[in-house]
């Protein structure tokens, strides 16, 4: 049994987008019906990211002395691996 929905021209473009990624991946042709069924799939999913990106910005920018010591050490440590890649030319 078929049903008829109304939406706006905004929501039908990226459901359209979202048809044309759909149809690349799976190679064939994807109904409205199969899209919608992928985003309820998906949702839980998406949630989750968004929660843990919310709770990742909280601590943005913040890094303890330790971890910002050993970051620096790193960083030193892959300019020298870089450095005896592809030294300089010194003119």
């Amino acid at each position: 049994m078929t049903t008829t929905i109304q939406i706006d021209n905004e929501i039908k473009k990226k459901l359209f987008k979202i048809k044309l990624k759909l149809e690349e991946e799976k190679g064939s042709a994807v109904t409205y019906n199969e899209i919608i069924e992928y985003l309820i799939k998906h949702q839980k999913i998406n949630l989750i990211k968004k929660k843990n990106m919310k709770e990742f910005r909280r601590f943005e920018g913040i890094l303890p002395e330790s971890a910002l010591e050993e970051y620096l050490e790193e960083k030193k440590r892959e300019l020298e691996r870089e450095e005896r890649r592809a030294p300089l030319k010194r003119t």
